[in-house]
């Protein structure tokens, strides 16, 4: 995953239902199954990480351990 200011949920999330519908029509190369399945992999991870970013600075925020000013860096 690039900079996390460079980072959209939203692109990465449409890259995984392409990748998904890809390999769901099916796709007789195996190296090209590979190929898509460690992108895919790698996509639901930095997605996950993300998430749980946001996560924890929503919590932080909640809980007054965070001032909004302090999320925005």
């Amino acid at each position: 995953m690039s900079d996390e200011k460079d980072f959209s949920l939203e692109d990465n999330l449409q890259e995984i239902r392409d990748i998904l519908e890809k390999m769901q029509r099916g796709i007789s190369d195996f190296d090209k199954q590979m190929e898509l399945f460690k992108r895919g992999k790698a996509l639901v991870s930095g997605c996950r990480d993300y998430l749980d970013g946001a996560e924890m600075t929503i919590q932080q925020l909640v809980n007054g351990n965070l001032s909004p000013l302090d999320a925005e860096e």
